[in-house]
């Protein structure tokens, strides 16, 4: 069963705080790497477990390795597919980001990608934080650029997942329905905390910052 969201003690949720900011450091860096002209964007299974080792290291004995079982996601309806099906299901979804980088916009692939990767939770633990930072570096890269302001997307849902986690009900039940791709709720949730991160640029430029 999956423990993300849980209690947690004081030493573990330590470390998980440790983990979490060297996974953003970690997102920052592919970021400027495919920004590089000659390193066009991919995304890969690969990624997605390197992110969520980051993310559970020193708290698993597991990292990185696809879940063996059953897993339940902490007050969600959504019971995630059989554990056989998760390399597949991943490819799937990389693939599907690949194949719309051109088509479909910036915050679609992120909302797709954070809902996804929850749907499929291809981890033992870890998968809303890996989630999250996977979108995000789809979002950047997407866009061409690490985008400035604070708090970024990852740090806004983690402090506060009410509109997170109804945007990802959302999802199921549109996919649920009738397999219907709908994460426009998410590109929302997504689209409002952009403009809460750049807004702090803006801000810090007036001088705002300073004017207290």
């Amino acid at each position: 069963m999956s423990t993300e969201g849980t209690h947690a003690s004081p030493s573990v949720e330590l470390l998980e705080a440790e983990n979490g900011l060297k996974q953003f450091d970690l997102a920052i860096d592919v970021i400027r790497t495919f920004l590089e002209p000659d390193r066009p964007f991919a995304l890969r299974p690969s990624l997605i477990q390197e992110l969520q080792s980051v993310a559970v290291k020193g708290l698993r004995s597991d990292p990185g390795h696809w879940r063996t079982g059953s897993v339940a996601i902490s007050k969600s309806r959504h019971e995630p597919p059989a554990a056989h099906l998760v390399p597949f299901l991943v490819t799937e979804m990389c693939d599907y980001v690949n194949n719309n980088l051109h088509e479909r916009t910036a915050f679609h692939l992120a909302a797709y990608i954070m809902w996804r990767l929850n749907w499929i939770h291809p981890f033992a633990d870890g998968n809303g934080r890996t989630s999250r930072t996977a979108s995000y570096i789809v979002l950047n890269v997407k866009l061409s650029l690490v985008l400035p302001g604070t708090p970024a997307i990852p740090e806004q849902i983690q402090q506060d997942r009410s509109g997170y986690f109804h945007a990802l009900e959302a999802a199921d039940a549109a996919f649920l329905a009738d397999e219907t791709i709908d994460v426009s709720q998410m590109e929302n949730l997504l689209r409002e905390m952009l403009a809460k991160q750049l807004l702090s640029v803006i801000e810090k430029a007036s001088g705002a910052a300073f004017s207290h």
